[in-house]
């Protein structure tokens, strides 16, 4: 035992300790939006029993979608935040609509307010997204997956707290449930720094002993010696992009470095949601009632989230073990195989509907499996990219960018679920999800860049390079702090 708490001391001593205990806390908000995630999975059961609002089919249907349309708005108003007043306050900021939306939701009479309410919530949830900013900076290339894999088991949690939740009590009593977490979200983040990255980028003037930049290096280093020699180190990097920062806003936001990750992130996310991995969040209890199971619904969802849980850990130690590129691959290999046999067994069924079903549990089998699989890359994954693949000076809104138009892959996809029924009949949509994978298997495999142990200034000169187009990132330091700036000098006093 005297060993191990050694080892801890140590880790807390030089800093890894306040690294992981900032990443807690600003990935906590992963909670909130995993209940508003999960959260239509057990609402939409309750109200269809309840005499209370009597919804239509449409209804129910803009119910669960409106929990994701309004995430682009708040992924923008996010990035701008996070630009003008620092990752930090953008995340606590995005604990304000949270509180409200809830809030609503938990008091509304009519059905226009539940609307308004998942409206609110939804822009809450994408003014989230700066926590991947937050985290990517202060992290360093050896612990960065791990942490930032901290978003999907929080939001893994949410979802299953949200659901056995859902078993045991009321909607309401779950809104207002909700609104304790976007709380501890605000204060806990009130009692850390902003990035190191963020503070240097907005200071004016050379950097001293007194000022928040240095503070905060020291803050996560634990070491001043440490700490004072990676400003030092600064200072070259920061004379080689001058002339890069000279660049107009136009040559910015163009440039290859940006430009490359942009397309690359953005078709990675069209794929992740066109694999059916939110349309199964968020109609959980319903796809599950599809497969005509004789188990209860929301006990199956329970089982499922269980499992999304534990692979959201599973995924966060093989991050630092195994590539981004190759879990993607591998995940979306199993996906795609537990999506194909759940789509003949139910196409085979729908075939011979009078026939007897045998391997009852099969369908439930395979979801389980797709979840397994999913939480092993390509859901956590692509966030995690997010905060990795973006420089520092269009860092904030370009994240913001990207997660906009994922979160409207999100709506879409999850709005026309039911209409994919309709038209395609329940086989048909899950064919769908089983070509989608099928797809993110091969793009994973040829096309996603490895980025497994680099800090951000080499990832950005890999996108920056075209001659290095295909091949591995490489290069070695010590930190991913990744700095830019114009006309400032760096003195450490």
């Amino acid at each position: 035992m005297v060993p191990l708490f050694n080892k801890i001391g140590k880790f807390w001593e030089f800093g890894g300790g306040r690294m992981v205990i900032a990443a807690f806390c600003a990935h906590s908000v992963g909670i909130s939006i995993g209940i508003t995630q999960g959260y239509s999975a057990i609402w939409l059961p309750q109200l269809n029993t309840s005499q209370e609002f009597n919804l239509t089919a449409d209804q129910r249907s803009w119910l669960a979608s409106l929990g994701a349309v309004t995430n682009p708005i708040g992924s923008i108003a996010s990035g701008v935040l996070a630009e003008v007043w620092g990752r930090k306050h953008s995340i606590q900021i995005s604990s304000v609509p949270f509180i409200a939306g809830w809030m609503l939701i938990g008091l509304s009479r009519d059905v226009p307010w539940l609307y308004v309410g998942r409206l609110i919530t939804g822009i809450a949830a994408g003014m989230s997204t700066a926590s991947f900013t937050y985290v990517g900076e202060i992290a360093t290339p050896d612990t960065r997956g791990f942490l930032q894999t901290l978003s999907p088991i929080f939001a893994s949690l949410g979802i299953l707290l949200t659901y056995v939740l859902g078993y045991l009590t009321s909607w309401r009593t779950i809104a207002f449930i909700s609104v304790v977490f976007a709380i501890l979200t605000l204060i806990s983040m009130q009692l850390l720094p902003d990035s190191p990255a963020h503070l240097i980028k907005s200071h004016a003037g050379p950097i001293t002993r007194n000022c928040k930049a240095y503070k905060s290096y020291v803050y996560f280093n634990r070491n001043v010696a440490t700490a004072e020699q990676e400003i030092r180190e600064l200072t070259t990097r920061i004379n080689s992009s001058e002339k890069v920062q000279q660049k107009s806003l136009r040559e910015l936001y163009l440039s290859p470095e940006t430009v490359k990750p942009f397309f690359i992130l953005v078709v990675l996310f069209l794929l992740q949601e066109l694999s059916g991995i939110y349309t199964i969040l968020y109609y959980a209890v319903q796809f599950i009632e599809e497969t005509h199971l004789k188990i209860n619904d929301y006990l199956s969802s329970i089982f499922v989230g269980i499992i999304r849980f534990v692979m959201s850990i599973v995924c966060a130690l093989l991050i630092q073990k195994i590539g981004r590129k190759t879990l993607c691959t591998f995940s979306s290999l199993g996906m795609t195989i537990s999506v194909l046999v759940l789509g003949l067994y139910v196409k085979y069924y729908e075939i011979n509907s009078t026939k007897t079903r045998i391997l009852t549990l099969l369908p439930l089998v395979c979801i389980i499996f797709n979840v397994f699989f999913s939480m092993m890359g390509m859901l956590p994954i692509p966030w995690v990219l997010v905060g990795e693949m973006f420089p520092l000076r269009v860092r904030p809104i370009m994240a913001g960018v990207v997660i906009c138009i994922a979160q409207t892959f999100i709506f879409v996809c999850v709005k026309m679920y039911t209409s994919m029924v309709d038209f395609l009949g329940f086989s048909g949509t899950i064919f769908s999800f089983f070509a989608a994978s099928a797809l993110a298997m091969m793009y994973s495999k040829y096309v996603l860049p490895e980025t497994k142990g680099k800090t951000l200034d080499e990832i950005e000169a890999y996108f920056r390079d075209s001659r290095d187009s295909g091949r591995k990132i490489s290069g070695v330091s010590n930190r991913g702090f990744s700095v830019s700036s114009e006309n400032m000098s760096v003195v450490v006093r």
